[in-house]
C-alpha cells in the first residue's frame, strides 16, 4: 500500500525513514536549517496548488515534519521547488537532485545552492529515504 506524494501518511512515512537512516545522520551532521520541498500544482494532474513538505532538519534528525503550511512555504530558509515529474523522476533513481538544481529542474526558491552542494550525500539519503516509501505519484506521469 502507497501514499499520495506529499499527504500527510506520505510525510510521516518519509520523516521515519529519515530518522532510521544512519547515512543521513552522518552526512547531514553540520546541516541546521528547515527544509520545504515544493510540489508545483498542475491542474490537469488533480494537483489545484503547490503542495510542499516542511521538514525541520537539525544535526542529522528530522525533528518535525509536516504538509508545509504557505507560511511555511514563505519563510523556510530552504525551499526547493519542482513539478511533480520531476520528483517522480528523483524519487525514482532517474535524476540526480543536485544535478536537477543545477540544471534547473528543481529551482531553488530560497537558500543558497552553494550551500546545498556541499550537502550532496546528505540529499541523496534524503532521496534515499523518499525512495523508500512507496509513493503514488498523480496519474498521467511516466
Amino acid at each position: 500500500m502507497g501514499y499520495a506524494a506529499f499527504s500527510p501518511e506520505w510525510v510521516q512515512a518519509y520523516a521515519g525513514k529519515i530518522r532510521a537512516s544512519e547515512v543521513y545522520k552522518k552526512a547531514a551532521a553540520s546541516w541546521e536549517w528547515p527544509l520545504v520541498l515544493v510540489m508545483s500544482k498542475d491542474p490537469s494532474l488533480g494537483l489545484p496548488e503547490d503542495v510542499g513538505v516542511y521538514l525541520d532538519l537539525m544535526h542529522g534528525d528530522c525533528r518535525e515534519a509536516r504538509v508545509a503550511t504557505p507560511d511555511d512555504i514563505e519563510r523556510a530558509p530552504y525551499v526547493l521547488t519542482a513539478d511533480a515529474y520531476t520528483w517522480k523522476q528523483i524519487t525514482d533513481g532517474k535524476l540526480d537532485p543536485i544535478g536537477a538544481m543545477m540544471r534547473g529542474k528543481v529551482k531553488v526558491t530560497r537558500g543558497s545552492l552553494v550551500t546545498l552542494a556541499r550537502y550532496v550525500a546528505a540529499a541523496k539519503a534524503l532521496v534515499d529515504c523518499a525512495a523508500a516509501v512507496e509513493t503514488i505519484y498523480p496519474e498521467g506521469l511516466a
